[in-house]
């Protein structure tokens, strides 16, 4: 028995984040025989003071005195509160643990109240369907495709990938293969048989390598890939089979080879690495001119912006970056590490937006956390109201990825109850719940290979890797699109491939050589996604322990439940009502068993 019990997930009403104006309750268990004297519940705003409420004793029972508070929210922001408790045979300070219940303090962390100024108002229809992550460049090719100077156009579209060097040793991305913006229009029904409802692409503006996240020029559309008319075209299309467009936006650096900085004097402007009298001089820290100068991650040929009123209003500003794109038809941006973009400036960017489209989705790359991030020594002010509506699910990923592969139950759970409590409710929904990504090993890859490989290095999985890896990757895709937030499947995937860490996971699509079955796993996972359930419904934990997980999502009349099972024997229980296996259609109830490496979707 425990002396002392608090848990938000379970000892807190309403639950989650809540909206300013809200009031609400914490419930204390304090052990009886302790002598309990008095409870606080002590709370402060970021940045301010402790307020102490004495808490009262709402009833008991025969082990426990249930003390509560309510405390009412007038104003957003962040709110942190532990509890303080007074008895005979002491007194104490009760904190959290990494596992959301309570700890004795001082160590450990207070929890997190967000008060919200208002919920996500992103369309209702971004959460229909699945998320399609397409790498340009590495998607399709369609009719001829001509490289810009600098660039080499890569025929064999089979060629495997290699790291590429300049001649002073310099890891370059030249090296292209032509996927351009005809070839994703060529495959758009097969995006809507993988039920896709947004397509997310890598940056598409002008830039001098293959990935194009070193932004040569704000204003223009990649010739390599297209033009603006038939970037529209694919937008209406899109649009006309009920699938939107957003484009990765990446406004915390530029490329050094850009109109902006212009170092290899490509450009007919004056860059701010040509001249102190430059335009764009101030749009970047020089610390000893020219040569020194702030970039992104040390990388010479990522320079680092400044938010200045110049950048600040090219990009944000009205008849700007933002506005120009969005007029285009895009539903909205994923903005390449958000948190080294300033809260002003990514309100501004939000603002900019939806000006042009009051529902414009905008999604962050966090890799953490994102609800409390400070980064930079700014507290991150994402989920408040009026910013992201969504972020990138890596602590997700994780939790997913580690539990199929290790059996981690812990993490599993500790990620859904943070998100659940600490998460606005419309965020949850919104998540974009990746496995990979252009920066991470192949899903498929990390589940097949031993732990401790360099990542670096271009490894293939054996035969008997690459079994084992696809029915791991099964479990961990079934967690993926049932889990509240958006499935968002990195091309290829679906189609087996593989890849360890950049930029080897950026292969292209195996068209006409694909993983049939995994195909057709995706496309039937991307059918169950149709189910309300999963849209909104809510997650409750029924069950996580010896390397088993089962959860409920409830949505009205509409319930499911997931069982996976990584532990060592089969997982039995009973089902209390008639129920149809997902993927058998059979209807079950009653005593249930889930064989060990398998898993159970019942709806």
């Amino acid at each position: 028995m425990e002396n002392f019990v608090f848990n938000p997930i379970n000892n807190k009403l309403p639950k989650g984040a809540c909206a300013k104006g809200s009031n609400v309750s914490y419930t204390l268990k304090v052990a009886k025989f302790i002598g309990l004297n008095l409870a606080y519940f002590v709370m402060h705003k970021d940045g301010e003071n402790d307020t102490r409420i004495e808490m009262t004793k709402d009833h008991a029972d025969e082990r426990y005195f249930y003390m509560t508070c309510s405390v009412k929210y007038d104003d957003p922001g962040f709110y942190w509160y532990h509890f303080e408790v007074e008895t005979s045979s002491g007194n104490f300070t009760l904190v959290r643990d990494d596992d959301f219940n309570l700890k004795m303090g001082p160590g450990g962390n207070n929890y997190l109240q967000l008060v919200i100024a208002s919920e996500s108002s992103v369309a209702k229809n971004f959460r229909k369907g699945i998320i399609y992550h397409i790498f340009v460049d590495r998607f399709c090719r369609s009719g001829q495709v001509t490289a810009r100077k600098g660039l080499k156009l890569i025929d064999d579209w089979s060629k495997p990938i290699e790291l590429e060097y300049n001649e002073a040793g310099e890891r370059v991305n030249f090296n292209c293969y032509g996927g351009n913006f005809q070839g994703i229009i060529d495959k758009l029904s097969y995006l809507k048989s993988l039920n896709v409802g947004t397509i997310y692409l890598s940056p598409i503006m002008e830039a001098n390598s293959n990935h194009k996240y070193d932004v040569a020029d704000y204003s223009k559309i990649d010739s390599m890939f297209g033009d603006q008319e038939l970037f529209e075209t694919l937008i209406a299309k899109a649009k006309r089979l009920g699938m939107t467009v957003i484009i990765d936006g990446v406004f915390n650096h530029t490329g050094s080879d850009s109109v902006y900085f212009n170092k290899n004097g490509r450009y007919r402007t004056v860059g701010a690495y040509q001249s102190p009298n430059s335009k764009y001089y101030s749009w970047y820290t020089f610390n000893k001119y020219p040569d020194d100068y702030s970039c992104w991650w040390g990388i010479k040929t990522l320079p680092q912006t400044e938010e200045n009123s110049g950048f600040f209003d090219y990009i944000a500003g009205r008849n700007g970056i933002i506005e120009k794109y969005m007029a285009m038809g895009i539903g909205g941006y994923r903005l390449d590490v958000v948190d080294e973009l300033t809260n002003n400036f990514l309100h501004a960017i939000c603002q900019a937006a939806r000006r042009v489209n009051p529902k414009a989705m905008i999604i962050g790359e966090v890799w953490e956390d994102a609800s409390s991030k400070i980064s930079y020594d700014e507290r991150k002010n994402y989920f408040l109201g009026g910013n992201l509506d969504s972020v990138t699910n890596y602590p997700m990923k994780n939790a997913i990825l580690d539990f199929v592969k290790h059996g981690d139950v812990k993490t599993f759970v500790n990620t859904i109850n943070l998100i659940k409590d600490q998460y606005p409710k419309a965020i949850q929904n919104n998540l974009m719940n990746i496995l990979d990504t252009h920066d991470t090993a192949r899903a498929l890859t990390y589940l097949g290979l031993d732990d401790g490989i360099n990542p670096k290095q271009n490894i293939s999985l054996t035969p008997e890797q690459r079994d084992r890896a696809k029915k791991l990757l099964k479990l961990a895709t079934i967690m993926q699109y049932t889990v509240m937030g958006i499935p968002t499947v990195f091309y290829g995937d679906e189609a087996g491939l593989e890849g360890t860490g950049d930029p080897y996971c950026r292969a292209t699509y195996p068209w006409g050589s694909e993983d049939s079955e995994l195909v057709e796993w995706y496309k039937q996972l991307g059918e169950l996604r149709n189910n309300p359930v999963f849209a909104n419904g809510e997650l409750d934990i029924k069950y996580a322990q010896d390397g088993v997980v089962a959860y409920e999502r409830e949505n009205g009349d509409f319930k499911a439940i997931i069982i996976i099972n990584r532990g060592e024997k089969p997982f039995e229980f009973t089902l209390m009502r008639t129920m149809s296996n997902y993927f058998t259609n059979e209807h079950i109830s009653g005593k249930i068993t889930v064989p060990c490496d398998e898993a159970l979707v019942l709806i």
